[in-house]
Formats: structure tokens, sequence, C-alpha cells
């Protein structure tokens, strides 16, 4: 991946990760980002978001969310881009590889 090239350029494409990606981008992003992140992004993919984390995590970034919500819309953009720009720096590290349309997590050794 070039400087300039970007694979993931909207939200909604990450409806197209698998759930070992979505655990790798999950577990990549800081917990505050990935609170805010999620006020920008469909409720499916959110859920499904939600749906890799352990019970803790889980429970930790719904506790950032309640405690976020009255953050500044231009702060919660900020956390959607800072998410896309994870998930490129994942798949440049072949993390997670696209195939297509879609993008799958690759199984460490």
């Amino acid at each position: 991946m070039s400087a300039s090239e970007q694979y993931v350029t909207k939200l909604s494409q990450l409806s197209y990760f698998d759930n070992l990606a979505l655990y790798y981008l999950c577990l990549e992003t800081p917990p505050q980002t990935l609170a805010l992140a999620f006020f920008q992004m469909d409720e499916k993919i959110s859920g499904s978001m939600l749906g890799v984390l352990d019970v803790k995590r889980r429970k930790y970034i719904h506790e950032l969310m309640t405690v976020q919500q009255k953050m500044s819309e231009e702060e919660k953009k900020a956390a959607a881009e800072g998410l896309l720009l994870i998930a490129d720096g994942l798949i440049s590290r072949n993390l997670i590889s696209k195939q297509g349309s879609y993008f799958f997590g690759t199984k460490r050794e």
C-alpha cells in the first residue's frame, strides 16, 4: 500500500469485514476512539464489532460511549477517520487481506 492509497474509505465498508478482521480492528483501536467511532456507524456494523469483543472490553466500551455521547460531531468524525486509518494499517501489515470487496483476517501462526 502506498502512502496515498487507502483501502477502507467509508465506515460502511466495515460490513465487508469477517469476524477475525473485525476482531483485529477492535484490538488495535484505542477504546476511546472505538467508542467515539461507534456514534458514526450503522448499528449493524457496531453490533458486529461489539460481538467480537470479550464481555469485559464490551462493557468498558459501553461505559465510554455513555461518557462520550456529548462529544462534538467533529471529534466523533475524527475518531471514525482514525478507525479507517487503523484498518488500512492492518491491511498494510497483512493482518487483514482484501479480496475483491471483502476483507478477511489472516490467522496468526
